[in-house]
């Protein structure tokens, strides 16, 4: 589940940041909420907290600020990502 997680979460950044480029709130909406849940279900509930906000921008139907929410998404990622693999490799 956690190379899954590790693996999808940047595909679901490019859909995002194509989404915010293109002005498309829907899109932003969806793709937030997935990424809200698989990082609740990693345990990482900042990176969580953030697509939480991110989705709401989509709900409202507005892009404002968008961008810089989204870089501060993949900042916490790369926290959550290196987190993750030093788990893994103490159970290896």
């Amino acid at each position: 589940m956690i190379h899954a997680y590790v693996d999808d979460t940047p595909q679901h950044f490019q859909t995002l940041r194509a989404a915010i480029r293109e002005l498309d709130t829907g899109i932003i909406r969806k793709a937030a909420h997935s990424l809200k849940s698989s990082s609740a279900n990693v345990g990482a509930d900042g990176l969580a907290h953030l697509c939480k906000e991110m989705e709401k921008l989509g709900r409202t139907d507005s892009t404002e600020g968008a961008s810089d929410m989204l870089t501060d998404m993949e900042q916490e990622f790369q926290a959550v990502r290196h987190s993750l693999s030093a788990l893994l490799e103490k159970e290896t």
